[in-house]
């Protein structure tokens, strides 16, 4: 399935009817905006089912009830393409028919490189989260693999992989394993994290934290994270470095409280950037 930007210019700003109907059903009720947002979960859910002129006398829910499967996803692409906000029933529909548009989903996902393709297939992750579908997640794995930057398509990988529990920390830990950019290594490791304590993602993390000289705050949390104590020591002496910044003791100083520990050290940051420009903020 292709894309074609010039195909998205006649498209309906969903979000923006809504907003104007908020407003008239403001002036017509005559309310005050703290009361009107109270009740914006139930005049949405109105709106949804109320024919509107400007759909052909449709309802928003039945308009894109009445389109091919097919349609759907291409008005997907079409929407992140134009930089428009996606529309709520649309969004919901794909889902509805998510037996049908699931295919569709995952072939423009895994084959679509042109404009926005990152923010396009964040999109289809996300949709895919919403169905009861099987998860690609080795495709997700792969995703990370290859990925030498940070992306929104393999952090929103990363965020699904977070949630795969104990079934996928094997296959996750040895793509970490073999895995060439620090940036998907770290990832990785981000994930793992998340997943049920074992005992050679700790030794990984604390590899890391030992012997890297950059990125300290980050692997201080996943440390926090994990939730081991045999990780104290080697936080309380690393909160002791002179050469410690700012930024990166307060990371430490988290993860080593996170796990119980009971911090006795006072440490003097005068003249540290990060310190001074919070300590401006605080004037």
């Amino acid at each position: 399935m292709r894309i074609y930007p010039e195909e998205t210019g006649a498209l309906i700003d969903f979000e923006e009817k809504f907003s104007q109907y908020l407003q008239d059903c403001r002036a017509q009720l005559g309310i005050e905006d703290d009361r009107l947002e109270e009740m914006v979960p139930k005049i949405y859910l109105d709106w949804l089912d109320k024919p509107a002129v400007w759909l052909g006398g449709k309802s928003p829910n039945a308009y894109f009830a009445s389109l091919e499967d097919v349609k759907l996803i291409e008005l997907l692409g079409h929407y992140v393409l134009a930089g428009i906000a996606l529309p709520g029933p649309l969004l919901g529909c794909i889902v509805e028919k998510s037996a049908c548009t699931y295919p569709l989903l995952l072939s423009l996902m895994k084959n679509y490189d042109g404009e926005k393709s990152g923010a396009l297939k964040s999109a289809i992750v996300r949709l895919i989260e919403e169905t009861d579908l099987p998860r690609p997640y080795a495709y997700y794995i792969e995703v990370i693999a290859a990925a030498g930057e940070e992306s929104s398509f393999s952090e929103a990988c990363a965020d699904e992989l977070k949630g795969a529990g104990s079934d996928l920390l094997d296959c996750v830990l040895l793509a970490y394993e073999n895995v060439k950019s620090r940036y998907a290594a770290d990832c990785f490791l981000d994930v793992l994290a998340d997943m049920p304590f074992d005992t050679r993602v700790y030794e990984h993390v604390l590899e890391r934290f030992l012997y890297s000289e950059q990125h300290k705050a980050f692997y201080a949390s996943l440390l926090g994270k994990l939730g081991s104590e045999n990780a104290l020591p080697y936080l309380e002496e690393a909160m002791r470095r002179q050469s410690l910044k700012y930024y990166d003791y307060l990371a430490i100083k988290n993860a080593f409280e996170a796990l119980g520990g009971e911090i006795e050290i006072e440490r003097d940051f005068s003249g540290d950037e990060d310190f001074e420009a919070l300590a401006k903020m605080g004037d």
